[in-house]
């Protein structure tokens, strides 16, 4: 590498693009062809050049340093610089939400992914606005993942989040037990205060519930209950669903320092 080109890639290595690849063994001084929609974003809307420093990452914990080495009609080739594996967190964070009306569960899988949730389950629950057809929630769910792919690009994210298929309330609780620790956001009086019970404890996996506008139903906190889930309290206000998803996973982000 040259000397103007070492010290182009260093000034900007903090603002690099970033572009999603799938899997792939990548290590110093090799070569990777970008094509597809990937490489339409990067060479015809956001046009980018040889020399260039780009970040290509597989939502896995890969990452690939490197700079546009050429640019063709339908594609380009990156020049890998430097390869490196992120360490995954420490606590890996499941969140099951219920899906809210319009297109806020968009918003929810995006600041969901950005706080670093390991997965997402989207739930089907007694009290929802909406209910989805199986076809249409196949279609659903393939769109929230493109979102957690375009959340970590982003925000900076090494893992991208699975999407799991619609699930009813009922089959996501029944598998839950492999858990270290289980709550969910609770609108009672003898809820407990979320950031509480964050602080005393330290597990490696938690799965947390959140549910729609109408809450969860008197039916559903019974099941919870005998499934031995914690209820927790999000505070005195009644929160949003999107809302409450941003709070809880904001306090753990803290508390856990992930």
């Amino acid at each position: 590498m040259g000397g103007s080109n070492a010290v182009h890639f260093v000034l900007v290595g903090l603002h690099m693009h970033r572009f999603y690849v799938e899997s792939q063994c990548l290590k110093k001084g090799s070569c990777f062809e970008m094509s597809g929609k990937e490489a339409r974003h990067a060479f015809f809307t956001l046009r980018l050049k040889i020399n260039d420093p780009v970040v290509l990452f597989d939502g896995n914990g890969n990452e690939y340093k490197g700079i546009v080495a050429s640019v063709s009609r339908k594609a380009g080739v990156i020049e890998v610089r430097e390869a490196l594996v992120v360490p995954a967190d420490t606590t890996k964070i499941v969140l099951a939400a219920a899906i809210p009306k319009n297109s806020k569960f968009d918003d929810i899988v995006d600041k969901a992914t950005q706080l670093g949730v390991h997965a997402v389950i989207p739930m089907q629950t007694q009290r929802m606005i909406v209910s989805i057809e199986p076809q249409r929630a196949m279609l659903k769910q393939k769109r929230w993942q493109r979102i957690a792919v375009e959340a970590c690009k982003q925000s900076g994210c090494s893992y991208i989040p699975r999407i799991e298929p619609v699930t009813y309330f009922e089959r996501v609780l029944k598998n839950s037990n492999s858990f270290d620790l289980r709550l969910i956001a609770s609108l009672r009086n003898d809820a407990r205060q979320l950031k509480d019970v964050i602080r005393k404890s330290s597990p490696q996996n938690v799965i947390v519930f959140i549910g729609p506008e109408g809450d969860f139903s008197e039916e559903e906190y019974r099941m919870a209950q005998e499934q031995g889930l914690m209820g927790v309290s999000l505070g005195k206000n009644i929160l949003k669903c999107e809302t409450a998803v941003i709070m809880t996973l904001s306090v753990m982000h803290y508390e856990w320092k992930l």
